[in-house]
């Protein structure tokens, strides 16, 4: 990867559109390729969430107004708590599984939405040429093609939007090599027809990532000081947190 590219993606310089903003930025360190399986990872996401709002006093958050973001298999993941997001189990003895994993905004960049039709209708993620090398991941070796395309369904954020996710902002390159555009095209037409607020933001003929990349955390930032501030109705028809 470029090293100008790397800096913008990787670097601080990305969360300053939030920092400078007032947010609180928590970067999550989840388990990796290739000890850990998408599920498990997943699964690690959920309790950094429920750890964050239950301890939101500690870090001086509002438990109710908690954003996500995240690039490319971080997207994914932003994605995946957008649509999954459970409540906590109020029996559970540890105060972090009583918290609930939802956020209230979402906006992330290049995401994966679709692991079953990957491009195009019949294609599964782990067919495309460009990926096959991380198809380990998904935990899925041994099993037949049925089997396989049952868990990725299972996986994909967007057999999971309802009315009732968080706005959602999504910045993909229209020339992205890995992750096809038309996921996000797909993505945010289902978010309409569910009437959930959202928006796509297209970078013309940009890549999986470009050299301004860390620019675009500003849209990021307009998009949660929209939805997490309020100056819009967050509530709707939301679940209580």
């Amino acid at each position: 990867m470029d090293s100008k590219v790397e800096a913008g993606l990787f670097g601080p310089a990305r969360y300053m559109p939030l920092l400078e903003r007032g947010y609180t930025v928590f970067l999550v360190s989840h388990g990796g390729q290739p000890k850990f399986t998408v599920s498990e990872i997943v699964g690690d996401i959920h309790r950094s969430v429920r750890f964050i709002r239950a301890h939101a006093k500690d870090y001086g958050v509002d438990p109710d107004r908690l954003g996500m973001t995240g690039v490319s298999s971080g997207g994914f993941l932003a994605l995946t708590i957008g649509t999954k997001g459970t409540p906590g189990d109020p029996n559970a003895k540890d105060a972090v599984d009583r918290a609930s994993s939802r956020v209230q905004a979402v906006g992330c960049f290049c995401p994966s939405s679709d692991l079953v039709d990957y491009g195009k209708t019949g294609r599964s993620i782990l067919e495309y040429e460009p990926v096959k090398f991380a198809w380990h991941v998904f935990g899925l070796e041994g099993k037949s093609r049925d089997e396989q395309v049952k868990a990725l369904r299972e996986m994909s954020p967007i057999n999971f939007i309802t009315k009732q996710m968080p706005p959602t902002l999504v910045v993909h390159g229209d020339a992205d090599p890995l992750v096809p555009y038309e996921q996000s095209e797909r993505f945010d037409a289902k978010l309409a027809a569910n009437e959930v607020p959202h928006r796509l933001v297209t970078r013309k003929n940009a890549g999986h990532v470009w050299l301004d990349v860390a620019k675009d955390f500003a849209v990021v930032a307009d998009w949660f000081d929209k939805y997490l501030l309020g100056t819009e109705d967050r509530k709707r028809n939301e679940p209580p947190y």
